[in-house]
């Protein structure tokens, strides 16, 4: 004869119901985390290809909360264009004088390549600009790849996929067992 001992049954019915009440707050939770792990490892990705720092990175980047009405998070960057001055550059400082040829680099590891006729300004902190002519002015503002630009890549968007992909299995497990808790 095989005994059930249904009193156990009843106490799983209502934890069963406890987290189907939950589901959504439950997953908008995971989302936010995943959200939070994923912006971070964009800013990672990113400055181990590019000479840019993590921050400037990070102005780029903006993040839409999941809810328990609305189960999805998103990560967003966006961005017009970053300044060739955010990336390595010589000279430093606007000296006065035009350099010879002014270098920069974007990628790490990259060769350091002469930029022909461009300087280095002070307006309103330091910039680099071209001449659009012969003429003192007008001139042009040079720019780097953006960030969204970057994170596109297939190298630096597949391992962020994938770290979230891990990241969202742990904290689901994580936050239904945090409601199963009695």
């Amino acid at each position: 004869m095989i005994r059930v001992d249904t009193k156990e049954l009843g106490t799983m019915k209502k934890r069963y119901e406890k987290v189907k009440a939950q589901a959504k707050t439950v997953v908008s939770r995971a989302m936010n985390r995943v959200a939070s792990n994923a912006r971070t490892n964009v800013k990672k990705e990113i400055a181990k290809e590019y000479v840019i720092k993590s921050g400037d990175v990070n102005k780029t980047l903006s993040t839409t909360k999941a809810s328990a009405s609305s189960t999805s998070s998103v990560v967003r960057s966006t961005s017009q264009g970053t300044g060739l001055d955010k990336y390595k550059f010589n000279p430093k400082r606007a000296t006065g004088k035009r350099p010879k040829v002014l270098k920069a680099a974007v990628k790490k590891g990259g060769a350091v390549k002469g930029i022909k006729g461009a300087f280095v300004a002070d307006k309103n902190g330091v910039k680099i600009f071209v001449r659009e002519g012969k003429k003192r002015l007008p001139i042009r503002r040079l720019y780097g790849p953006p960030a969204p630009e970057m994170f596109n890549q297939n190298k630096i968007r597949t391992p962020v996929e994938q770290k979230a992909r891990e990241t969202f299995e742990e904290r689901i497990m994580h936050e239904l067992d945090r409601e199963l808790k009695p």
